[in-house]
């Protein structure tokens, strides 16, 4: 027996020496990866000819009411221009998330109340001297088509009987559209005279040949499309120029799949200068409004610093992929989101070892986190407390259908799918503002939740089950607070292997032997019934039934 025992007490140490040993190894990981990372990145010097810039936009606005939105347009990737980096400040107003679709890339902020507000765009974009691949071509849809072919009402009128003729002399032996293209814009440059606070509207320019530098593109844009080539206005910024000379204005028609970049002011034909940042496509006006009154705008241009990782490189390497500071600023925020899913994790452990409470589940929480990060959190936390409540009162009638565990839950997630519709449906309807985007939430998570609240509860009483999902809820909040840490998401991307010492956490409080608040007999009202009663009243209750049944049996037999 002492033989026995003493086996047991030298495998319990060599367990504890290795889990410590295992601690230790995760730390020095972390440390010397950090050191190598750090090392190897070097200093910030860029390339020779290669620049980096931060744009600032600070506008001052009056949202005439509730609902109001401001939409932010961000710098689009140019072949010398990469953004790698953004932040919007907007102290009372929401930011609108939703997917980014490749014609539309805006920051949306919504206006709670009507007031004024102030919120500040800032920007970081890399110029490299060098130019990236050609942009990949591009089908251009038959709606995109039409709409890049037609007048607008703000100044471009396309078929005007001036157009048309300046387009039919200057067709004259040309086969291609390309010449044409060359044509138009060579007329643009030659014969308009640019001066400040002139015409704007292409067919006064055409006529008058006098307009400003928006009014000589909008007399290009007009004759591209008088001549069937789809052109658009773009406005963005030049880099080399004052804030006070921001907003800059150029032209892009489509020809053989591609987008074309103009400029009839400065005579810059299909390759623009490294500093020009296209910012709004289709459109002139920089900042799209509805129901807001923008005060004022100001501009900040200045040189910065960029991480190396951003720096053009002749060669691509594998170890690349491991420097995840290259990719795009939305990307680094989602990767970021994901990397702080391991913290939300650790911050149940430490309330399931500490507290000695239980939840459903360890990721759970952190999956929930996770799915109301992107919507407004009473909005979030109403439609899961009454998908919730429909689920387990669903789930609760279904046993009379005596049906296995599979379709039972089927069932139960597809009624859970269409309670979270209307729900949807019904806070849309009382704010038609809100977005839809909070029908994200998972459905599986919540159905397998409701699940598992009416197990416990069959299996362990309603107020087993009741405290438990407390606990859920209370871990889930927990963990939106470190989901919410932004700047912890943007470290952990600069350097994941931070998540050494989540690991090395994990194990150490695995490992805890502490004191735990559930030894107060003050705070019993907070956690479950002790196992042992709740197995002995199911005895009790089973041995109650089975004298039922027995008695129904002999009255039957009588």
């Amino acid at each position: 027996m002492k033989n026995n025992a003493d086996v047991k007490k030298t495998g319990v140490r060599q367990n504890i020496k290795a889990i410590y040993a295992t601690i230790a190894f995760l730390i020095l990981f972390a440390v010397l990866s950090i050191a190598a990372r750090m090392w190897s990145q070097g200093d910030n010097d860029l390339p020779l000819g290669d620049s980096a810039w931060t744009i600032t936009l600070t506008q001052q606005m009056t949202a005439l009411e509730k609902g109001a939105t401001l939409s932010i347009p961000t710098p689009w990737d140019t072949r010398h221009i990469r953004l790698f980096a953004q932040s919007i400040s907007h102290t009372g107003l929401k930011q609108k998330r939703s997917k980014q679709e490749q014609t539309n890339r805006d920051v949306v902020l919504v206006a709670h109340k009507a007031g004024s507000y102030i919120a500040e765009a800032t920007f970081n974009v890399h110029v490299s001297s060098l130019a990236r691949n050609e942009p990949k071509k591009l089908r251009l849809s038959e709606d995109n088509r039409s709409r890049w072919l037609s007048s607008e009402s703000h100044g471009i009128e396309i078929n005007t009987t001036t157009a048309i003729k300046i387009v039919e002399q200057l067709s004259h032996a040309i086969s291609t559209p390309d010449e044409m293209i060359t044509k138009l814009f060579d007329y643009i440059s030659n014969n308009t005279r640019i001066k400040k606070a002139t015409n704007n509207n292409s067919e006064t320019v055409l006529t008058k040949k006098l307009a400003t530098e928006l009014g000589a593109n909008r007399a290009l844009v007009a004759l591209l499309r008088t001549a069937h080539l789809p052109a658009r206005i773009v406005t963005g910024i030049d880099l080399q120029l004052t804030a006070s000379q921001q907003p800059v204005f150029w032209t892009e028609v489509y020809d053989e799949e591609r987008w074309l970049s103009l400029d009839p002011v400065n005579g810059y034909m299909r390759i623009l200068p490294a500093y020009y940042v296209p910012l709004r496509r289709g459109s002139e006006e920089l900042f799209e409004t509805n129901n807001i009154k923008l005060e004022s705008v100001i501009w900040k241009i200045s040189l910065t610093e960029v991480p190396s990782s951003m720096t053009l490189s002749e060669s691509r390497e594998f170890l690349d992929v491991f420097d995840l500071n290259r990719l795009s600023p939305a990307n680094r925020e989602n990767l970021g989101i994901l990397l702080l899913l391991p913290l939300g994790v650790l911050v149940t452990e430490i309330l399931r070892q500490l507290l000695g409470v239980r939840t459903y589940g360890t990721f759970t929480p952190s999956l929930l986190a996770l799915a109301i990060i992107h919507v407004d959190h009473l909005t979030a936390f109403i439609i899961f407390l009454l998908v919730t409540i429909i689920g387990i009162s669903i789930r609760s009638l279904l046993p009379v259908l005596n049906l296995k565990r599979t379709p039972l839950l089927s069932i139960v997630f597809t009624l859970v799918a269409l309670s979270m519709t209307f729900i949807v449906s019904a806070f849309m309807y009382y704010d038609p503002t809100m977005d839809s985007v909070v029908v994200l939430l998972p459905v599986v998570i919540l159905t397998m939740l409701v699940d598992r609240i009416y197990s416990i509860t069959d299996q362990r009483g309603l107020r087993t089950a009741m405290i438990r999902l407390i606990w859920t809820v209370v871990a889930a909040l927990l963990s939106l607070l470190v989901l919410l840490q932004v700047d912890w998401g943007y470290l952990l991307v600069s350097y994941p292997e931070l998540h050494a010492i989540t690991l090395a956490a994990i194990i150490l409080i695995g490992q805890c032997s502490c004191y735990k608040l559930k030894g107060l007999k003050s705070l019993n009202w907070m956690y479950e019934p002790d196992l042992r009663r709740a197995r002995k009243t199911d005895e009790n209750a089973d041995k109650k039934s089975a004298n039922i049944s027995h008695s129904e049996q002999s009255g039957d037999n009588l």
